[in-house]
């Protein structure tokens, strides 16, 4: 460093036009163009400054030029002169190419951020319509004295802990997320008795496989309210899951029974309208959600692509 500091005056003229030199000149121009320049407001003092990079620009150019040839050589300063303009353009493009890309990039992660709050506030949602028709399960209960009481609270303690803890996560096993469902069925079926025409049928392997949580419960719920929430001999609730590779077919379907005076219009509620917003937001493309109304039968039918 010492030595260079000696010799830089005999060498004051390669120094500057050198390609190191060059180069700095025009990431500093390009920098300053881009982050504070162009952001000024006044006219004049952006034009001032822009004539005074072109000035360096043009000095490096005939110093360049003076350098290579012992003397100015105009043709040759001028091509200089705009292979420096364009270099620095260059610069200008790259610092602007690179800030959009990070502005990209905090865009996603803030809309990833984003799909999650949305995704955690409907599935926060749930659990108060899941814990009320819970709830009224064990009153029942309670009323009739059966001694199934402590076992069902027993199970409701299990899935509780299992909604506020498991499906606090992104994604949960699932085969943790059936044997949720599993036990509502118990105490559904509790509710109910032991006749009551409940099913629940798997068919596949469920293990090493994941879900987001939350989502199938809610067509299973649908299915007693609407479909089996008075003990009728002709109710049923029948729900199939079929395991397939990575592809899950979830089919729930239950009894529309003529004391209802049912109305397709009204079965479409909140829960069912967050089961839609959810499958957008976390399987966009990966899922397909049928429901239909036919011959005194809701059945609802629920593909998901777990991949």
């Amino acid at each position: 460093m010492k030595k260079a500091i000696i010799t830089l005056p005999d060498k004051w003229l390669f120094f500057l036009t050198s390609d190191a030199m060059e180069y700095s000149v025009f990431t500093i121009i390009a920098y300053l163009l881009y982050y504070y320049i162009l952001k000024f407001k006044g006219f004049w003092y952006k034009t001032s400054f822009i004539m005074l990079f072109i000035v360096v620009i043009a000095l490096l150019a005939l110093l360049k030029s003076y350098r290579i040839h012992n003397v100015i050589i105009l043709d040759r300063s001028f091509d200089f002169f705009t292979e420096f303009i364009g270099k620095t353009f260059l610069f200008y493009f790259l610092i602007n190419f690179v800030n959009r890309l990070d502005f990209f990039n905090r865009y996603k992660n803030l809309e990833h951020q984003l799909n999650l709050a949305k995704g955690q506030l409907l599935r926060n949602q749930l659990h108060p319509h899941f814990l009320f028709n819970a709830f009224n399960s064990l009153y029942s209960m309670s009323l009739k004295n059966s001694v199934e009481t402590p076992d069902t609270i027993l199970k409701l303690s299990g899935m509780m802990r299992y909604l506020t803890d498991d499906s606090a996560n992104k994604k949960v096993k699932l085969i943790h997320e059936l044997k949720f469902i599993e036990e509502y069925i118990a105490i559904e079926k509790i509710r109910f008795g032991t006749q009551a025409n409940i099913k629940f049928l798997i068919q596949g392997n469920s293990e090493g496989k994941n879900i987001e949580p939350l989502l199938l419960i809610i067509l299973v719920e649908n299915a007693f309210k609407h479909g089996f929430y008075i003990n009728d001999k002709n109710a049923f609730v029948t729900i199939n899951v079929s395991i397939t590779d990575q592809r899950i077919l979830f089919l729930v379907e239950n009894s529309i029974l003529n004391k209802q005076h049912f109305n397709t219009t009204n079965r479409e509620g909140k829960g069912l309208d967050n089961l839609k917003k959810r499958l957008q937001l976390l399987y966009p493309k990966k899922h397909k959600l049928v429901l239909q109304h036919r011959n005194d039968i809701y059945r609802a039918q629920l593909e998901i692509n777990l991949v």
